[in-house]
Parts: C-alpha cells; sequence; structure tokens
C-alpha cells in the first residue's frame, strides 16, 4: 500500500514583495514533489508570488483583510483548512501564526510556528500570546541560530521543538559583471522601514563618494520610511546620486549588478539580500547581527561592521569597492557558499521530516 504524502496548511500574511514571503516559495517549490502544499493569504496581496506558486501547482487561497483581527477571516480560515483535509498547519509570519494556532485548534490539527527573524516584530501584549502560542505549538521553525537562542532563552519554547531551517538561495546561471570603475553601485534591498537603517547607508555616501567619486546608492524597496530617506539625501546634498527602484519582482537582477550590499540592519536572523548577494559574488556590508556574521566572512565574502556608524559603514563600503582583492574572492567564495550550504536539501529533509511525524502522532494525543 502506498501512504499518502503529508498535507501542509501554510498560513501567510501575504505574498507580496519580502523575503519571508519569497522563502515560502522557494519551500513549497523543493516540497512539492514530498509534501501536498496549500497557501492561505491573509490579505489582498497576492502577488508577485501568487502566479508563481499557482503555476507549479500549488493552490493559493486568499482571505482580504477588513479589519486588525477578523473572527470572520479566521472561520473562513478554519473552513478552508477543514475542506483541503490538511495534515499540519503552518504560520509563517508572526501576525498569520497566530490565526494558524487558532485555526489549526479548532480543527485539532498540529501547528507549527515560525521564525523568520531573531526577535518577534509584534510589540507589548501581542508578543506575549505570541509567545505562549509558540511555547504551546507542535514545533517551531526557525531560520537562524540566533532566532533559535531567542525561541530557547527568551521565550521558553522546548529545545526539542525548535527547528533550524536555514535559508534556500539559488545561484544564477549567468554572471553579470558590474561596472566597478566609472559608476560602481552601493545597494540596499529590502522593505524602507527603520530597523534596516538605510538612512545609515545615505549617511554614509558623501564619505563614500568622497573616496570613490562615482559612487552611487541604490535603493531597492518600499515602505514607510521613503519619504524620511528622501528627505534625507536632499539635506546631505545626495539626492542626484541616491536612485529610488522600489519593489521589483525579482531582487537579484539588480543585485547581480551592484558593486557591493550594504545590510546596516538594527538586527535580523538570515536575511534573504546578504544570500542573494554571496549568490551573484557580490561582496556584503553588514552589521553583526543575528546570523550575519557566521556568513558574510570579512576579508572573504564582504566586510563585518562591528561599530554600525555611518562612519564604520563608509569605510566598509569603501574598502569593498577599492580592494580588488575582496571582490575577487566574493566573486569566487560567495556563489560557492551558496551552492555547499543553502540549497534546498536540508531544509526540504528537516521539514519532510517533521511533517510526515505530525501527521503520524494526529490523532494519538489531544490537543
Amino acid at each position: 500500500m502506498i501512504s499518502r504524502i503529508p498535507s501542509v496548511g501554510v498560513v501567510v500574511d501575504d505574498l507580496g514583495h519580502g523575503g519571508a514571503q519569497k522563502q515560502l516559495v522557494l519551500l513549497a517549490r523543493a516540497l512539492r514533489p514530498h509534501v501536498d502544499v496549500h497557501v492561505y493569504v491573509l490579505s489582498s496581496i497576492e502577488e508577485p508570488h501568487g502566479r508563481t506558486l499557482r503555476a507549479r501547482g500549488i493552490s493559493v487561497t486568499v482571505f482580504p483583510r477588513r479589519s486588525g483581527f477578523d473572527v470572520v477571516r479566521l472561520r473562513a480560515l478554519v473552513r478552508a483548512l477543514a475542506d483541503d483535509r490538511v495534515d499540519v498547519v503552518h504560520g509563517f509570519l508572526d501576525a498569520s501564526c497566530v490565526y494558524a494556532y487558532l485555526a489549526a485548534r479548532r480543527i485539532r490539527k498540529p501547528v507549527v510556528m515560525s521564525l523568520q527573524s531573531d526577535r518577534f516584530t509584534m510589540p507589548g501584549t501581542r508578543a506575549r500570546v505570541l509567545g505562549w502560542m509558540h511555547r504551546k505549538a507542535e514545533a517551531v521553525v526557525v531560520n537562524s541560530i540566533a532566532g533559535r537562542d531567542f525561541l530557547i532563552d527568551r521565550v521558553g519554547v522546548q529545545r526539542e521543538r525548535v527547528y533550524v531551517v536555514r535559508n534556500i538561495a539559488e545561484v544564477p546561471e549567468v554572471a553579470t559583471t558590474p561596472d566597478h570603475t566609472s559608476s560602481p553601485i552601493v545597494g540596499c534591498v529590502g522593505r524602507l522601514v527603520a530597523l534596516k537603517r538605510f538612512d545609515l547607508a545615505v549617511q554614509a555616501l558623501p564619505r563614500v563618494r568622497a573616496a570613490v567619486p562615482g559612487a552611487r546608492l541604490e535603493l531597492v524597496g518600499e515602505g514607510p520610511v521613503g519619504g524620511e530617506l528622501r528627505a534625507l539625501c536632499e539635506r546631505l546634498g545626495v539626492a542626484d546620486a541616491v536612485d529610488f527602484i522600489g519593489a521589483v519582482d525579482d531582487a537579484t537582477v539588480r543585485i547581480a549588478r551592484m558593486s557591493c550590499l550594504a545590510l546596516p540592519s538594527a538586527f535580523e536572523g538570515l536575511p534573504n539580500a546578504a544570500l542573494e548577494a554571496m549568490a551573484c559574488g557580490v561582496p556584503v556590508v553588514a552589521s553583526a547581527v543575528g546570523d550575519v556574521a557566521s556568513i558574510v566572512i570579512d576579508g572573504s565574502t564582504g566586510v563585518v561592521v562591528r561599530d554600525t556608524t555611518s562612519e564604520s559603514l563608509a569605510a566598509g563600503i569603501i574598502r569593498a569597492l577599492t580592494d580588488p582583492a575582496l571582490r575577487a574572492r566574493a566573486l569566487a567564495e560567495g556563489p560557492r557558499t551558496i551552492r555547499m550550504h543553502f540549497n534546498a536539501d536540508e531544509p526540504v529533509a528537516v521539514l519532510r521530516s517533521l511533517y510526515e511525524r505530525l501527521r503520524r502522532k494526529n490523532g494519538r494525543r489531544r490537543f
């Protein structure tokens, strides 16, 4: 008798331009032969990734948002999960984890929570509720060692319930050679939010251009601090040297053209942008947060900035732009590291085993 593959319902806030959303697509695609994946979106934002998932034969069900916490939406999610007969419910982001937990308990199925950073992004009471749900969930998946330690040491999740599933990255088939001479591009990729500290990259630009006159800054993404960043560019007199690209469906195309990627974040888990830059052979200049210092090897795949100030960031960027030996090492070591350590093999193996174990236990215990 041939056993049925596990059916897993993945609940996510949206399928817009975000690192976690891209990871969901990569994981779902890699799991597809071994797991019957259903994706449930808790907003009307289903692109650009909705069409990619559907093209792979993965169902996508959308529940438009009406309010902060929407009981009607929760009930609709419960019905959809029950109708699709999922074996395991997997929440993928902080808000969607809350819905996933409540819906899973309602249909008496095991729930897997996720942490895509090195801490919760929800404040106050909501963070405490989320922490309680993580402690009660059957398993928690996290993409970084820093996130694992936060869950165990700060939240109180049992160690044996925490599974590290590192992000997946893909090395482009065709390499792009950036112009490092006349107009090197320093890039920042991600949502324009305060925690990314892209303001430090703007503040560093005058020093960078003093050392490398043709250097430009490219900001790829959208978000609430976009207006503040534009105003800062005007105040510092560098507006003509900064390009606001906005959100793009595939940031790798932009990253491949960069001379270096700046990642001055206040906190991170395992950032997609750093992995994608390494996959393209682009050196990364990053603050030492989360697991960043374990993947960005100073002098090899980039520069680690221990003192995250605009002066230190500028020094790191100048080093990345003017050191040909560093660029050569990044071009060789970045893609090699991604192929060896950030392919889909281990994440698929961990999740397949976890989903199957939870499916087999389902029905033998009371949730």
